[in-house]
């Protein structure tokens, strides 16, 4: 998802140029011909000024109705007559050109004002050009900014608020620090895009040290500067400040209550997320928009049950937002995290204008469920409404092959991949080899890996995880070793995949070997799965004692697949039965509706000759109502 809020974009900033006075040097400077303007009949003059202002404000008009070719096309008819267009002109032009992406023509437009001296006289020109290269070549920006010799409040704002929205977050702070540092105060604008770079950072003191500055300069009353603030606190996993500074603000407008629901929502706080919207119902003169029904919708998908149908589903169709794909694409994946696949497609079929999201994300509901083969029902309905599956669609249904096990609709699922040009796709590539190695076939997985020569983790995380998971443990270790020497860092998922591999094929030494290496070498802070993998191999090699042992050392607290796994080893090698006693009952008391654990307990009991605790354990499971399950198994 897409930031909640940005402060002023440098286009928005430009948009003031117009309003900045003449520089004093340029002013000066005119009042030096005098002799030139003596020989211009003013009549003359009068007319030529009329006749410029006229295709001026042309020009301007075509930009404000959202026409920038028509007004790049006078422009050009402008200059065609002779008519010489001055800087307000060449605002405008540039605007226009900043619509429509056109790089060859900013360039264009960049030279003609170099050649008519508006670059050195001009800061406003500077100030748009710097906006539209800033959509795509942040290094011509910063170029032209750091060659402009005098910079005012605008520009530079337009400049950090351009690092800001380019990811060049301390380039951002830098410039506003250099504002500082030679005497230039910055505005309300300028620390609000300063603000997001720090959110963007995570820096919590750094997002401090400008929420003091701005308290300092007196910019309280600016709603843009607490949105940010609010949106800086909120990402820094602030979330009490976000809130504290929410309830002091005299005055919030509809980006406000967005920002602060989506920051509890990102912060793991549903019920307050839903606690705002509710306020924002009873006080607002403002209505929510679709985007934070989409927030609230995902505040109901935290929560432990299934609550969205106890009312809000009526507000959200009683309020008409059933007409935004977006948020009923985010109410069925709702429903389906709740297993409730019905109401998931009744909501899809609802949806009078289905775009390929929506198509997408129900083919991805119908894949992930029990109903996989609905799937593909529905993707030739999708086709049959002149809708073509995209990059997503195909991965989902990929998912979808391995559990129908459906491999030929795979191979034409990866023959539409090559034909339609997606064989890029890193996403795809991945599923490809997933599904391959999946039905056994890690030859054709590697062919698809090998196909596709990438630097993409996901890529080379699913070839390791396909040879892993067909036994090939050798293999991991020489696709990992490869990853590594290509200088792609590993995560804990792809450790989890190589100590697995190593646990399953009997490679002990090389499991110890990645698994201290993990945080040493590679900075990958080990989770519970990293330590179930080396209790697994403790636990396969039968060394229960030892397994035993490392549990207890482990610095984080076991959960049951550590335990199951160590049960595990005690059941395949007849391990020491106080061991598999401590262990049965670790696992009763994580999991105390699971019956089988005190069915092997009891099983325990029996063959020791204590039908006491036989009995004891009988009476718990008549208690909590359980019943061995048959054909269940504790390991």
């Amino acid at each position: 998802m897409s930031n909640v809020v940005r402060s002023c974009s440098a286009r928005q900033l430009f948009d003031k140029g117009t309003k900045r006075y003449l520089a004093p040097h340029a002013a000066w400077k005119g009042r030096t011909q005098p002799k030139k303007l003596s020989m211009v009949d003013p009549y003359e003059l009068f007319a030529q000024d009329d006749v410029l202002k006229s295709w001026t404000s042309k020009i301007s008009s075509l930009v404000r109705e959202n026409r920038p070719r028509e007004a790049i096309g006078l422009f050009k008819a402008m200059l065609v007559s002779e008519q010489r267009p001055n800087f307000v002109t060449v605002l405008s032009v540039i605007k226009a050109v900043g619509l429509i992406g056109g790089k060859d023509m900013a360039r264009g437009i960049h030279g003609y004002s170099l050649k008519m001296g508006f670059i050195d006289s001009e800061v406003a020109i500077v100030t748009a050009l710097v906006s539209v290269y800033s959509c795509w070549d942040m290094t011509a920006a910063i170029r032209l900014y750091n060659h402009t010799p005098c910079k005012d409040l605008v520009l530079c704002s337009a400049m950090i608020s351009a690092c800001a929205n380019n990811g060049e977050f301390w380039k951002a702070i830098k410039l506003l620090k250099a504002m500082v540092i030679y005497g230039m105060q910055p505005n309300h604008v300028t620390i609000s895009s300063a603000l997001s770079a720090s959110a963007d950072l995570a820096s919590l003191n750094l997002g401090r040290e400008i929420h003091g500055y701005s308290i300092r300069r007196s910019f309280y009353s600016y709603v843009i500067l607490h949105n940010s603030l609010l949106d800086m606190y909120s990402k820094c996993r602030h979330i009490e400040a976000a809130l504290l500074l929410f309830g002091h603000m005299q005055e919030k407008d509809i980006v406000s209550w967005r920002i602060m629901i989506h920051g509890c929502v990102e912060n793991g706080s549903p019920r307050k997320a839903l606690d705002i919207f509710l306020e924002l119902q009873s006080c607002c003169v403002d209505k929510a928009d679709e985007l934070i029904i989409q927030e609230v919708i995902r505040a109901y998908s935290q929560l432990s049950e299934n609550c969205i149908q106890q009312g809000f589903h009526s507000y959200v169709l009683k309020m008409g937002f059933t007409e935004f794909a977006s948020a009923v694409t985010e109410l069925l994946q709702t429903y389906a995290e709740f297993d409730d696949i019905e109401s998931a497609r009744r909501v899809f079929d609802e949806l009078r204008l289905k775009d390929l999201i929506a198509w997408s994300a129900m083919i991805a509901v119908y894949a992930e469920s029990s109903q996989p083969d609905t799937a593909f029902g529905l993707l030739r309905q999708m086709q049959m409404a002149n809708k073509n599956p995209n990059e997503f669609t195909l991965v989902s249904l990929l998912q979808a092959c391995f559990k129908v096990d459906a491999l030929e609709i795979g191979k034409n699922i990866h023959a539409h991949v090559i034909k339609s040009g997606y064989s890029t796709n890193a996403f795809l590539t991945s599923a490809l080899i997933d599904m391959y190695c999946k039905f056994g076939r890690t030859r054709e997985g590697k062919t698809v890996f090998e196909e596709n020569p990438s630097d993409d983790f996901i890529c080379w995380s699913s070839m390791i995880n396909g040879y892993g998971i067909n036994g090939y443990g050798e293999e991991v270790l020489e696709c990992f070793s490869n990853m590594l020497h290509r200088g792609i860092k590993p995560n804990d998922v792809v450790f989890i995949s190589v100590l697995s591999a190593c646990s399953h094929c009997g490679l002990e030494y090389e499991g110890w070997s990645w698994f201290h290496s993990m945080e040493t070498v590679y900075q990958v802070k080990r989770n519970l799965a990293h330590y179930a993998c080396m209790v697994d191999m403790l636990s396969r090699q039968g060394n229960i004692e030892e397994g035993l042992e490392f549990v207890n050392s482990m610095p984080i607290e076991p959960d049951r697949r550590i335990w199951g796994a160590l049960l595990a080893g005690c059941r395949n090698i007849d391990g020491p039965a106080e061991i598999l006693e401590f262990v049965a009952k670790k696992l009763i008391s994580l999991d105390p509706e699971n019956a089988s654990y005190y069915v092997l307990l009891s099983n325990l009991y029996a063959e020791q000759g204590r039908w006491e605790e036989v009995e004891k354990l009988r009476r718990r499971m008549d208690t909590r109502l359980l019943k061995k399950v048959t054909g269940s198994s504790a390991i």
